[in-house]
């Protein structure tokens, strides 16, 4: 049975507090629905630029951008564009994973492995756990971490996931995405991949916990701007082996990365109030629902959308309620509608 060891401090609490102080402000203000869609896409170009770069893919920002839609720079890096296409399809995998009040599973864990390294790793290493050993070296070649056994792994994940199933819930939902990123990357269940699938999948969980900031919150860039000071925050509490890895007190990685989730939220709140700032005072159409939000990103990074298509992004919301919310995002001209009747299919209203 997975039972983390780690205190509740008064500098965690600090933390926690000024996080949730943040969360409350950002949930709570009016933005342009046009510009929540933009700090949106800007954030899985962050996203994707910092957690692929943390594994030393060469791409910068502007480059990742361009790949990411529609403008493929001419670049000899065919393995780097393949790695931030497919780190955007999990992003996308996440945005609409999180809206099915659904617990996390063995299947979304090897889902974004399989969509994270889809074309980087031989065909029968891709979404399956490992069959081999796992040793983690420096740039020295040295032995820096041993993995569990590969035939431990399917145990230690079913232990990971019963606990933040049900014993997580007890936890503040920051505190249980530390602990499940740095569960993942010590049980290393994949041949390659697992760091980009711990972040991916730490995103999922703040998500299903209402903890991503409007889908907007990016951590990895807080590892990227320092990637010795984030794997060096891994191997303190990780140790040498997974043993050690299990039972240490993990109060060193929980500081660490509450801290940069702060840092994170910060940044993020104050993009928020000022895109809030330049509303008040300005006519604007009508303040949309998160409901009618979540629609019109789908339809502006996905395209056409019908009604079917759109109950599997609001897949909790009855029928006759998402089609109000179509007909209100057409009402006030940000989509519009072609088509029969039995066939109507919502664009960008031009």
């Amino acid at each position: 049975m997975f039972k983390p060891r780690y205190r509740i401090t008064d500098q965690l609490l600090n933390k926690i507090a000024q996080i949730e102080a943040m969360l409350s402000q950002v949930s709570s203000s009016f933005i342009l629905p046009e510009r929540e869609i933009e700090m949106r896409q800007r954030a899985t170009v962050e996203a994707t630029h910092s957690s692929t770069s943390i594994e030393g893919n060469p791409l910068n920002a502007k480059q990742v951008e361009k790949i990411l839609f529609g403008k493929n720079p001419l670049t000899r890096h065919q393995y780097a564009e393949i790695e931030v296409k497919n780190y955007k399809k999990a992003i996308d995998f996440v945005d609409k994973r999180k809206t099915i009040d659904r617990k996390l599973t063995t299947q979304d864990i090897l889902e974004i492995h399989g969509t994270v390294m889809e074309g980087l790793l031989d065909s029968e290493k891709v979404g399956v756990w490992r069959k081999n050993p796992v040793y983690i070296e420096n740039q020295d070649g040295q032995v820096v971490y041993s993995g569990p056994s590969a035939a431990l792994v399917p145990r230690e994940i079913d232990g990971l996931l019963d606990w933040l199933n049900v014993e997580s819930y007890e936890v503040h939902p920051v505190i249980a995405a530390a602990i499940l990123h740095l569960q993942l990357v010590s049980v290393h269940p994949f041949a390659d991949g697992n760091g980009r699938t711990a972040r991916i999948l730490t995103a999922l969980y703040l998500g299903l916990r209402g903890y991503d900031f409007r889908g907007s919150l990016v951590l990895d860039s807080y590892y990227s701007a320092d990637k010795k000071a984030y794997y060096s925050a891994l191997h303190v509490v990780q140790g040498k082996n997974y043993s050690t890895a299990k039972t240490v007190d993990l109060n060193p990685w929980l500081d660490y990365f509450t801290e940069g989730f702060l840092s994170s939220a910060t940044v993020l709140s104050a993009e928020v109030m000022l895109l809030s700032s330049f509303v008040k005072g300005t006519p604007t159409k009508r303040k949309l629902s998160r409901d009618e939000t979540d629609l019109l990103s789908y339809v502006k990074y996905f395209g056409p959308i019908t009604l079917s298509e759109a109950e599997t992004v609001l897949p909790n919301v009855p029928r006759r309620t998402v089609q109000r919310r179509l007909k209100n995002l057409v009402d006030v001209g940000y989509l519009k509608s072609t088509g029969t009747t039995s066939d109507t299919k919502y664009t960008i209203a031009s």
